[in-house]
């Protein structure tokens, strides 16, 4: 003889192995902007503006000395980065000019290299100005920059990785965008 379970004369109206509702999670403000980057692209394919503001930050600044990247983070006391930025700033370069057919995607990075420009000037600029450790300039940059970022577009795009998104860091900085003194 075997065990046997049985119910009779049961019935269930609902029954889930877990919690029922689905629950969104927050987005970042960046996620929201490329949510609804892809949704306005969507409903208008000749989105206006978009190859403007992403040429904002692939060229040179204006006004700024070209004196390419090794030399900015050579006068920022950043030898340390030098070669991991030119590999990972061409890298980001290399990406990006695959990219350029595509409204949606120049106008995420326009807005991706618009936040992280924007947060480098005002949360690790002050620190490299205060002359603060660099131990302390590098979690500001991945802590404040690098992680957020990241955490915002790997859903837009699941071949983004960390390092791509440090070459975004670095490109800026190629691109006169970011002054490491």
């Amino acid at each position: 003889m075997g065990n046997q379970t049985g119910i009779k004369n049961s019935a269930f109206k609902d029954f889930v192995n877990g919690d029922k509702y689905v629950h969104e999670a927050t987005l970042l403000p960046l996620e929201k902007a490329i949510k609804a980057i892809q949704e306005t692209i969507e409903d208008n394919p000749e989105f206006e503006g978009v190859i403007e503001e992403l040429a904002e930050y692939i060229t040179d600044r204006p006004g700024r000395e070209i004196i390419g990247i090794e030399k900015k983070l050579k006068s920022g006391g950043r030898q340390d980065l030098v070669e991991d930025a030119i590999y990972l700033k061409n890298k980001f370069e290399r990406f990006i000019a695959k990219k350029q057919l595509s409204l949606t995607e120049q106008n995420v990075y326009a807005h991706v290299l618009a936040a992280m420009d924007s947060s480098f000037n005002q949360l690790v600029r002050p620190l490299i100005q205060e002359k603060r450790p660099t131990s302390e300039i590098d979690e500001a940059i991945h802590k404040q920059i690098i992680e957020p970022i990241y955490a915002s577009i790997v859903g837009f795009n699941a071949s983004i990785n960390v390092s791509l998104v440090r070459g975004m860091l670095y490109f800026l900085t190629g691109k006169c965008h970011l002054i490491w003194v």
